[in-house]
């Protein structure tokens, strides 16, 4: 009986739970059909991808390895040696602390004197904390724009952000609007990571995901050229050079997305980046 109402809640794509609401929404993936369509007939083409056991590369791969407890796709690892500067010290913020190997990580990886701060909703979480070596740990919800702010108060701004969390897509998108525009210092770098989750349906509990969301903030990188006409409108010395347009708060602060498998690094100028060509 309880499978039945289990695969019932399944099929009307609802989660139980047993606090309020005790019912929440879930929203399958349905862009399958949409991408095949895109990619047309030679690039969606089947293929066969294997799975291989490659070691890790490099000082964090070994450091990877030999702390332990650290739940890491491997392929991340390349992506935080280029997007993370080590050679300074640095804040840095995780969302997730799990069994606290990441954090570990972190403190062998990182200069010396950078300053390493974890949040989790899990109280245990609390016995990872190491002041002495600048590990503090604070509990609370990834998706509680209150709690971030105190924790913004106390440490930040933060050089990197790293979104490890609770991989819901609600909170993925409203932790990046909470802390990319008042946490992360210019420059700066915020890490999503597991977006893989997103193509889930126990994680999709809102109908933006956080894939979905990416590709809004591409839209808004690109938000001031709606309003001109061609580049001539941005030539410095172009009598119809645009001096000024109208565009979101976060478009200036834009100063690259990168997508790769399952992370995604948004990189926050140090200004508000100008567009202009010279001739």
């Amino acid at each position: 009986m309880k499978q039945r109402i289990r695969d019932l809640f399944e099929k009307a794509n609802l989660a139980p739970s047993r606090k309020a609401p005790f019912l929440s929404r879930r929203y399958p993936y349905g862009g399958a059909r949409r991408m095949h369509s895109a990619l047309g007939p030679d690039l969606a083409a089947p293929t066969t991808w294997r799975a291989a056991d490659t070691p890790p590369a490099g000082e964090l791969g070994a450091i990877f390895m030999h702390t332990g407890g650290a739940n890491k796709w491997l392929h991340y690892l390349p992506v935080y040696e280029a997007n993370i500067d080590r050679s300074q010290p640095i804040r840095m913020l995780e969302l997730g602390v799990f069994r606290g190997g990441s954090l570990r990580m972190w403190r062998e990886y990182l200069h010396p004197q950078s300053v390493i701060v974890g949040i989790d909703i899990d109280p245990n979480c609390k016995q990872f904390e190491d002041p002495e070596h600048n590990v503090h740990v604070r509990i609370g919800g990834q998706q509680d724009a209150t709690f971030l702010q105190e924790v913004n108060s106390e440490f930040g701004p933060f050089d990197v952000i790293l979104d490890d969390g609770s991989h819901m897509t609600s909170h993925m998108v409203e932790s990046f609007r909470n802390l990319f525009a008042s946490a992360l210092a210019e420059p700066g770098a915020y890490i999503v990571e597991d977006v893989h989750s997103n193509y889930w349906k126990p994680y999709r509990d809102s109908s933006m995901s956080f894939v979905d969301f990416v590709a809004v903030l591409v839209d808004a990188m690109h938000a001031h050229y709606p309003d001109a006409e061609s580049e001539v409108n941005f030539r410095t010395d172009d009598p119809a050079r645009l001096r000024e347009v109208s565009v979101p708060r976060i478009t200036p602060k834009l100063d690259g997305i990168e997508i790769h498998d399952s992370i995604v690094v948004v990189r926050k100028a140090s200004r508000d980046l100008p567009r202009s060509v010279y001739q």
